[in-house]
């Protein structure tokens, strides 16, 4: 008898896939775990929980045809629109989507590379996953632009890939329609046709006319997607606000710190924060130039040695400073009010770093020998281990607002933001003695906002001080003469100041601008009534009745000035 031999035992092909896959999303979900049951952060008011649009039944092509939002991203608008039906205002919902989204962001990083035939693909992905730069736009809701359109963004890689190795044209238009779909998610995914054109170069050492008038349509879609940006960006998120990034020299300065910056912490990604410092680079000094002639030395290196191992650096830092590009500076963004650079802002440039430093690693074990992988194996699993603790330590700090200001401010006492914020909650609170504190180190911080010498002002009202607080609101008002709400505040300060007619002046032009909101009706009722002009007031009353007839204070308001019209008092 002969022994029967026994088929080893191991992995199909499609089952080694699926584990691999399953790494990725338990590390994802592990590491985010964390903000599940977080608090909203930041912005997400505006964006999500006090977005009447989001959460209007019927506000779903809004987002397409007539946006009320800072920017033009109509299809991460509309996700958020759906989460909102599904989710409400429990938070967990769209932390557990982001982290998820995050998860297929990172299958399809690994996807792509192993269509490029990079060597070290899953591991590539992998590290993407648990890199702690990732955090901040995951841990953070509205930054789920990001993880939307980033699986958009390498799905549409995957498939102009395909295109170049077969030729098949069906492959090229689904690439198209992906890359359509991340601009209408983040327009951030802008460098994308010039991506395409790297890698074209990369495989083949040239760029033909063909190449060019492949890529046309793609960059039909940036500069129009992207003028639509520019155009939202300047009229809506900036406005008429300052953003204090100085001259085209200053901006030079800027853009060449932050690309070293960038890649210092993709590198080695200790002391993260949500706002860093902002340099002092306007003017700039000289010394803050330097960035670009070293920037220039290492590409010229890379090029001379295009033939061999440049050709790979090239294409791996190409990518990065490709994509980083829009995020430099040279076009001013709202988040610059803050500051200059932001780890949100690296979500897709650090890919590129992430394939080289894998690459580089891959070479180093094949150089090494055979005896030496085990070692290689072992280090590239610490790196791993240690990234994605990292990231669960850090992603514990996004949980609230209160540990994500104060780790801030920890590290970065001259965020104004963080003292913005932190005030605002500890006012709302009834604190107002520590938010008073963090509110004067705003406005001294950034005296030339309406939003922090407004949030003064309320402090200082709060604390009886009518006449810092009218100075305080005046400021503000004249920084930002179109906030609503910052007349209103004006407006009743000048009131418990005793100057009634002042404040009828401010809430009678209110209700010019806004005649069908009763509020500002029964505030310029209230003040009327107080200047002495009763029968006026009982008129305004009334009109506010007939907008909102459950409107408490008016119907309070106006029995009192009615009682008094027709029972004067007697003066003995």
């Amino acid at each position: 008898m002969t022994a029967t031999r026994k088929k080893p035992i191991g992995f199909s092909k499609w089952e080694s896939v699926l584990v691999k896959a399953i790494v990725i999303l338990l590390a994802s979900l592990w590491i985010y775990s964390p903000v599940f049951d977080g608090d909203w952060l930041w912005d997400d008011d505006y964006l999500i929980t006090a977005n009447p649009v989001v959460q209007s039944p019927n506000g779903l092509a809004s987002f397409w045809v007539e946006p009320k939002t800072a920017d033009y991203f109509p299809l991460t608008m509309s996700a958020l629109w759906l989460m909102w039906k599904w989710f409400g205002l429990d938070s967990t919902g769209y932390h557990i989507a982001a982290a998820l989204l995050h998860a297929l962001g990172a299958c399809l990083v690994w996807a792509l590379f192993r269509t490029m035939n990079l060597r070290g693909a899953w591991l590539a992905g992998l590290i993407f996953a648990v890199h702690p730069l990732a955090v901040e736009s995951v841990a953070w809701v509205s930054e789920l632009k990001n993880t939307l359109s980033l699986p958009f963004f390498l799905a549409a890689g995957c498939f102009f890939v395909r295109f170049e190795d077969t030729g098949r044209r069906v492959f090229y238009w689904v690439a198209l329609g992906f890359f359509l779909a991340a601009m209408l998610a983040k327009s951030s995914v802008v460098m994308f046709p010039v991506v395409m054109l790297l890698y074209v170069w990369w495989r083949r050492d040239r760029i033909a006319w063909r190449d060019l008038w492949n890529a046309a349509p793609f960059f039909l879609v940036s500069l129009l997607l992207g003028l639509v940006t520019l155009h939202f960006q300047h009229s809506r998120a900036i406005g008429n606000e300052p953003i204090p990034i100085g001259g085209l020299d200053s901006r030079f300065a800027i853009a060449g710190m932050a690309i070293f910056f960038y890649f210092s912490k993709i590198l080695w990604p200790a002391l993260l924060l949500p706002i860093y410092p902002q340099w002092a680079a306007n003017p700039p000094e000289f010394s803050q130039f330097l960035a670009w002639p070293v920037l220039a030395g290492v590409l010229g290196v890379f090029w001379m040695r295009r033939k061999t191992w440049g050709l790979h650096a090239l294409m791996g830092v190409g990518f990065y400073l490709i994509t980083l590009l829009p995020v430099l500076g040279f076009v001013a963004m709202s988040y610059m009010r803050v500051g200059w650079v932001a780890d949100h802002f690296l979500y897709i440039p650090m890919i590129g770093i992430v394939a080289l430093v894998v690459g580089v690693g891959v070479r180093a074990s094949d150089l090494a020998g055979a005896k030496w992988k085990p070692a290689f194996g072992i280090l590239a699993a610490g790196g791993v281990g240690l990234l994605a603790f990292w990231s669960y330590r850090y992603a514990g700090i996004w949980e609230n607002e209160d540990k994500l200001w104060s780790y801030t401010l920890k590290h970065n006492w001259e965020c104004w933001q963080a003292h913005n914020r932190i005030g605002a909650r500890e006012f709302n609170r009834g604190n107002v003695d520590v938010a008073l504190d963090h509110f004067r180190e705003a406005t001294r911080l950034r005296p030339d906002l309406a939003e922090t010498q407004n949030n003064l002002g309320s402090a200082v009202l709060a604390k009886k001080d009518t006449k810092a607080a009218i100075q305080h609101f005046q400021e503000a008002l004249r920084l930002s003469p179109d906030i609503v709400a910052i007349q209103s505040n004006l407006a009743r300060a000048l009131l418990l100041d005793n100057q009634p007619a002042a404040a009828a002046e401010l809430y009678a032009d209110l209700c010019r601008r806004y005649p069908d909101t009763p509020t500002f009706l029964c505030n310029l009722g209230v003040t009327l009534y107080q200047s002495g002009k009763k029968t006026e007031a009982i008129a305004i009353f009334r009109r506010a009745l007939e907008i909102d007839p459950n409107l408490p204070d008016a119907w309070e308001n106006l029995r009192a000035a009615m009682e008094e019209v027709e029972n004067p008092p007697v003066n003995k």
